[in-house]
């Protein structure tokens, strides 16, 4: 959540200037309409931090079509394929509502035929209650006839429902799908940083004020080496392993994110600033017990540590203020405790603000 200089701007600058170079040859190559999706695409396959979309985009030879590429978008979750799968479910829903809107309009109409002839019925018998026994029976089959097709009518239009019900539920589940680019992080799997603000409004706006919560604001400490040294697959290699760390380090109600290149956010519920620093404590001893091998390293892996800052929630607290006061607490933990792991408070940096040592666990 905090974020440090690069150390060489210009190199970086460099770099992705290459890359977008690199992302235009590969489209004009490969014959790939310029869409903002498609550049996403080739983007993402480029930059080595997707392995198997690269893979993926390879496999579909010279020449993709664009119903191709759009399907491995949708498939690896890209941001952009959010919008092509909500506009997708979009269309279909609105199909599904026409034809709901038609069978409706024909069982209507059945329905007021129906009840014209039992009008014109009912006015005969009123004009003439002693009227042939032949075309009594003459306008009772009509009644049953138009009965009929109204029952048949009912019927079908039940099953148009229920099957419309089907379809919406599908629907609603690819409404669910094409929002995950905008609330994931694509490499993890992890909620990001928009759905950490979503959760902590959710949170803050609670009517129940009973419960206390904390919010971790974390860095691994070593991650930035690894893509250095070993490259962007060995990076998302460890963020797999610290993601299942992760998830595992809390309880059920309670939530992680990841929010930036190295850093994380933990929601701890209904706990105290000592239950959180012994919680950011435990974490930190978990990771620094996580070994990843590398690349022609495979006896001497690597090692993690693990910086934190613990804010507690105040009745007052906006999203964004909260965020900041974990993430003050985090650069100052960084800057200069021993333990890594501090604690907020309104003189961050003064004698009022908390150092939790490890053997606080």
């Amino acid at each position: 959540m905090t974020r440090q200089a690069p150390a060489d701007t210009g190199g970086s600058q460099i770099k992705s200037t290459a890359i977008i170079l690199k992302v235009a040859q590969t489209m004009s190559q490969l014959g790939i309409t310029a869409l903002p999706r498609n550049y996403e695409l080739v983007y993402e396959a480029l930059s080595g931090r997707r392995p198997q979309l690269s893979r993926d985009l390879m496999a579909l030879g010279s020449k993709p079509q664009q119903d191709a590429l759009d399907e491995l978008g949708l498939r690896h979750m890209l941001v952009t394929h959010g919008a092509l799968a909500a506009d997708r479910a979009r269309v279909a829903a609105q199909e599904a509502l026409s034809e709901l809107a038609m069978q409706l309009r024909h069982g209507l109409a059945q329905k007021h035929a129906f009840r014209s002839q039992l009008d014109r019925f009912r006015e005969r018998l009123a004009a003439d209650p002693v009227a042939g026994l032949s075309e009594f029976a003459d306008d009772a089959a009509r009644l049953r006839d138009a009965a009929g097709l109204l029952v048949n009518e009912e019927l079908a239009f039940q099953a148009a429902l229920e099957a419309g019900a089907e379809r919406f539920a599908v629907l609603e589940g690819a409404f669910e799908e094409s929002r995950k680019p905008l609330t994931r992080d694509p490499v993890t799997g992890l909620p990001n940083r928009l759905a950490l603000t979503a959760r902590l409004k959710t949170l803050l706006e609670a009517e129940d004020k009973s419960e206390t919560n904390a919010l971790l604001a974390v860095s691994v400490e070593g991650l930035r080496g690894i893509a250095e040294q070993h490259g962007p697959a060995a990076v998302e290699k460890t963020l797999g392993k610290l993601s299942t760390l992760f998830r595992k380090s809390i309880k059920k109600n309670d939530f992680v994110a990841r929010v930036g290149g190295q850093e994380f956010a933990f929601i701890c519920s209904n706990v105290t600033q000592e239950n959180a620093a012994a919680i950011a404590l435990r974490i930190r001893q978990s990771v620094e017990a996580l070994r990843v091998a590398l690349p022609g390293r495979a006896f001497t892996p690597e090692a993690l540590s693990l910086s934190a800052g613990i804010a507690m929630a105040q009745p007052t607290d906006a999203p964004s203020d909260f965020i900041q006061k974990a993430e003050l607490a985090l650069a100052a933990a960084r800057a200069g405790s021993r333990s890594g792991i501090l604690a907020y408070s309104a003189e961050l940096g003064g004698k009022r603000t908390k150092t939790y040592s490890p053997h606080a666990a």
